[in-house]
């Protein structure tokens, strides 16, 4: 009998991490990517941790690899590029263990690591809430807006706790909901996709409620619409090169989208949330 875990694997590798989707949003977030501003948003946000030569990185909800590729070694991934055409010498050198729920994102990840020459980031199917590591087991977890799948996000963090080894830290960008009462059009967004949400202040005591200290919690939603914005402006720009790999259907889907993104953050429905957090010494 398929499990809770394997009935939302294959939710999610029919539905919105098909392999045509995450293709078309890798399209957008440029070569390895599948989070908001691509390479981008990933040099901001990777500029706050203390990442050096070996450290151990576990990147949950890893997608097809990006952050986890340019955490090991500098790939500057451009659309217009030829597949790891960018690599310009090492960056930080450390040692990824990607994880994701999605077979169809390992599949494609791992496919990225052969392109990108990278030995060093490892991708796993795996459901991090029903996985086990030793304690102490990793300095850095990372996780970009993957964690909204997860209802019992107290276990995850507990977890999270416990894997870092003292000293550790602990970096996340998730999609949040406003602090007051979600419109009928936020609501049914966030039943279609089996979302769990939390504002950008209740996930931070929640991380705070676990144990982790010197937590920071910041509600970035004026970034996210800027980069949202600038993506939607290119939609158009771009149009041809995109029809050249995928349908008028996919492009449509994709624009309304991105204006749906930047209409329900407009209302403040929506935030997006960027935590950093460190286990104590």
């Amino acid at each position: 009998m398929p499990s809770k875990s394997d009935d939302f694997q294959q939710f999610l590798d029919q539905n919105q991490y098909s392999s045509n989707s995450i293709l078309r949003y890798e399209k957008i977030f440029g070569r390895g990517f599948v989070s908001t501003g691509g390479l981008e948003t990933t040099e901001e946000i990777v500029a706050m941790l203390s990442l050096k030569p070996g450290l151990k990185v576990l990147d949950v909800g890893c997608g097809i690899g990006g952050s986890g590729f340019y955490m090991v070694k500098y790939v500057f991934f451009t659309g217009a590029q030829e597949v790891g055409s960018g690599f310009v010498g090492m960056n930080f050198n450390v040692q990824v263990l990607g994880v994701d729920v999605s077979t169809n994102m390992i599949q494609i990840g791992k496919q990225r690591a052969i392109e990108f020459k990278d030995d060093k980031v490892e991708f796993v199917v795996q459901d991090v809430t029903s996985a086990e590591y030793e304690p102490e087991s990793f300095d850095v977890i990372y996780s970009r807006d993957t964690i909204l799948h997860i209802e019992d996000k107290k276990s995850l963090f507990a977890n999270f706790l416990k894997w870092l080894k003292p000293g550790g830290e602990l970096l996340i960008s998730d999609y949040c909901k406003g602090p007051q009462e979600l419109s009928d059009v936020m609501k049914a967004y966030i039943a279609k996709r089996q979302y769990h949400l939390l504002s950008p202040e209740e996930y931070g005591k929640l991380l705070e409620e676990v144990g982790f200290s010197d937590v920071k919690a910041k509600d970035n939603t004026a970034r996210f619409i800027e980069i949202l914005k600038a993506e939607r402006e290119r939609f158009d720009k771009e149009k041809s090169t995109f029809l050249k790999d995928f349908s008028p259907e996919d492009f449509e889907y994709l624009v309304e989208d991105w204006d749906t993104k930047i209409d329900r953050c407009g209302r403040g429905d929506q935030k997006w949330g960027l935590f950093h957090a460190k286990k104590s010494v």
